[in-house]
């Protein structure tokens, strides 16, 4: 069955990027429909304050071991989604990085996933609905998620460079177009999460829809 899903995966590879290149002008015209000055959004830039000024105190060896970590469990995670058997997963002795292994050729979201899937923020959006109904201090609720989302941030932009072997596997091109679009995408529902829960993703998935059909007439009518 993982050579069947692979195989999906893999013929499906540039159609998925073409599509997600034509989404960008949509995607970032989403993020005028966002209304910044909410209270849950200060309480998320609390969270990513904290997030940088902590960053900056820690010893840079501990933020490249724990960004490996959850490096290394994304590639698991999406591994198992797409029905591979993780046979290892390692950290090098020498803090210079990790690896996994895995049954079966593998595909391109198996390799690129920890360069736009916010693991550890994904985690905590999972309780963070039932978080916000016990707790009495819910700007905390949001500071915390906004600590995970800075992480987030400072994670993939610490793993992009010219030497990063995936980057190399998968090609500078596509690679470029996967991670810019589905980073903006990312970004986007998390905006959509402050503000609505789970609900707002849901909002937010159906704008940018709507939008790209925008801008597809629009397109149309340009070349008509």
């Amino acid at each position: 069955m993982k050579r069947i899903t692979d195989a999906l995966i893999n013929f499906c590879r540039w159609p998925v990027a073409v599509f997600l290149l034509f989404s960008i002008p949509a995607l970032l015209r989403s993020y005028q429909h966002f209304n910044f000055f909410m209270p849950h959004f200060y309480f998320l830039g609390t969270g990513i304050i904290f997030f940088w000024v902590t960053a900056l105190s820690a010893g840079r060896e501990m933020r490249s071991q724990i960004q490996t970590i959850a490096h290394e469990l994304t590639h698991t995670l999406f591994a198992f989604l797409t029905l591979h058997l993780v046979k290892r997963v390692r950290l090098n002795p020498d803090g210079s990085g990790g690896s996994m292994a895995f049954s079966g050729q593998g595909n391109w979201l198996i390799t690129l996933a920890p360069y736009f899937f916010p693991l550890f923020a994904f985690l905590y959006m999972l309780i963070m609905p039932w978080l916000l109904q016990i707790s009495d201090n819910y700007w905390l609720v949001y500071a915390v998620f906004g600590y995970f989302v800075a992480y987030y941030w400072e994670t993939v932009l610490s793993q992009i460079h010219t030497e990063q072997t995936d980057l190399i596997k998968e090609g500078y091109i596509f690679s470029g177009i996967i991670i810019v679009a589905l980073n903006l995408f990312v970004n986007g529902a998390i905006f959509a999460f402050t503000g609505h829960l789970w609900h707002g993703i849901q909002l937010y998935s159906h704008m940018v829809w709507r939008l790209n059909i925008a801008h597809w007439y629009w397109l149309q009518d340009l070349f008509s």
